[in-house]
């Protein structure tokens, strides 16, 4: 009985990690499954804390396409300790050993891999990369459907190595694995589609694009050697089924397709049937748009000015000397480029964020294809608009930076409910982020303080309401509308001030 709850009834499967167990779950009486890490994982204290963070982290996946995790512990039992990650029980195979009984036919062979695309977007888009894809990892029910398992371990596993090695070690099957892993490189959610199209080349050939007689065989085919056709194996295949498996094998992540649904697009359309021929008889033409006549300044029907033009002759002699037009005043011209250098405590700030959504957009902080790019943007735009503005600059630059370290809060739904405390906490942290973005919005001279402080606060507040939906995308809209607000407001002050 694991943590007093958890009776293991049947062991459904071995691997490196752990052992997994059908297990029923007698507080709330309904089976699960229960994997059960290994001796030596469970020495590794580095493993243990961040086994629990990424389990959480997974455990606010909500899609049909995902095991769902119901829970993670620790059971101390004889004077060792024993972690345990408990899941949604699936009752179905492994496609590993649907695999077993040899290729699947090509339409139910791209059907299950759209349906691990679509568990995959949905993942990617909570900043939740998988880094082991296999066919261990896919589990076919009886209706057919894919569920995607084991979220999380991977990067806990693959984190604690480098640690412990002071290397990038490799963390998953060979077969599997993108050159990016090999090479202990950075690795995000295109990583994954390295792994998709892996499993895709064995599910419609029977064995995967790289073989070998060993581990490291098998990886350096993946770092050096152009995998192989699935047409050339089994030539009934579409060509076009090789273009979509080759372009996500590509040796450089920048050569893939930038997101799970982009693949996914690719592989519908290449499995789709081609339109029929229309006979030349059937053949309806094209109707030909009537010219439509447009009156313009050489064409008469334009028409002449409806009155007679404005007399400009002067006053007639005798009568009254008409009043001479005062001179216009001369205005002086605002120039939106003019720079003027006056260093300021809210400019160093600024600067500051600029230097972190730098450092951020070249981490691994959120796992999302477009963050990084998002940072990198924020911090080229903070520079260039702290010439003009130290506050536009603060409202620009610090959004990513909050992102960032909202993503690691404790402070989130998923971790601690609907509690009483912490949802009070979070609404009052909305309420100052409102009055700090008012208060940023206003003061043109400190306002950048007071929007770094919104910034904070509203994240944080966001990251704890919106736990299970896509919060990337509500800051991407949050930091768009932000910017155009302080930036109309700013333009505004500097048009009146040169009139």
């Amino acid at each position: 009985m694991l943590g007093q709850r958890y009776e293991l009834v049947e062991q459904l499967g071995q691997g490196g990690m752990g052992t997994v167990h059908r297990a029923v779950d007698h507080r709330l009486r309904r089976t699960v499954a229960v994997k059960t890490l290994s001796a030596e994982l469970a020495r590794q204290p580095e493993f243990l804390s961040r086994f629990q963070r990424e389990a959480r982290a997974a455990a606010a996946l909500n899609h049909p396409g995902v095991a769902t995790v119901h829970d993670v512990g620790e059971d101390t039992a004889d004077g060792s300790t024993e972690p345990y990650l408990v899941m949604e029980y699936v009752e179905g195979r492994t496609l590993s050993r649907v695999l077993d009984a040899g290729p699947l036919p090509p339409a139910q062979a791209v059907d299950l891999t759209c349906q691990v695309l679509d568990a995959l977007d949905h993942s990617h888009r909570h900043a939740i990369v998988h880094r082991d894809i296999k066919p261990a990892n896919v589990m076919l029910t009886g209706n057919g459907t894919a569920k995607v398992v084991d979220f999380g371990i991977a990067k806990a596993l693959s984190e604690v190595a480098t640690r412990l090695t002071g290397t990038g070690v490799a963390v998953g099957t060979p077969a599997y694995l993108a050159p990016e892993q090999i090479n202990g490189a950075e690795t995000d959610h295109r990583t994954d589609l390295y792994a998709v199209a892996c499993l895709l080349h064995e599910l419609l050939t029977g064995r995967p694009p790289y073989t070998g007689d060993s581990p490291f065989s098998v990886m350096h085919q993946h770092l050096a050697a152009d995998p192989v056709p699935p047409s050339r194996l089994r030539p009934a295949l579409p060509p076009a089924l090789d273009t979509v498996i080759l372009r996500a094998l590509h040796k450089d992540r920048d050569g893939r397709y930038p997101s799970a649904a982009a693949m996914r697009t690719a592989l519908t359309e290449a499995v789709a049937p081609a339109p029929e021929p229309v006979p030349a008889a059937e053949r309806v033409p094209a109707a030909v748009p009537a010219v439509v006549p447009t009156p313009t300044a050489l064409d008469p029907r334009a028409g002449a000015p409806a009155g007679p033009a404005p007399s400009h002759d002067p006053a007639p002699s005798g009568g009254p000397a008409a009043a001479p037009e005062p001179a216009p005043r001369p205005r002086r011209r605002w120039l939106a480029g003019g720079v003027v250098f006056r260093p300021t405590a809210e400019g160093a700030v600024a600067l500051l964020g600029c230097v972190l959504s730098l450092v951020i957009s070249r981490s691994q902080v959120i796992e999302v294809g477009q963050f990084s790019r998002v940072a990198l943007l924020a911090a080229v735009a903070g520079a260039v608009l702290l010439l003009w503005s130290a506050r536009l600059a603060c409202a620009v630059v610090w959004g990513p930076v909050a992102e960032a370290v909202a993503v690691w809060s404790e402070l989130a739904r998923g971790y601690l409910g609907w509690d009483t405390h912490y949802v009070v906490i979070a609404l009052l942290l909305a309420v100052v982020a409102a009055l700090c973005l008012a208060a940023g919005y206003r003061d043109e001279r400190a306002g950048g303080f007071a929007l770094v402080a919104f910034w904070f606060t509203a994240l944080t507040a966001v990251w704890f309401f919106l736990d299970d939906l896509r919060k990337i995308g509500v800051f991407y809209v949050l930091l768009l509308a932000v910017t155009l607000a302080i930036g109309t407001q700013v333009l505004k002050s500097r048009t009146r001030s040169a009139a």
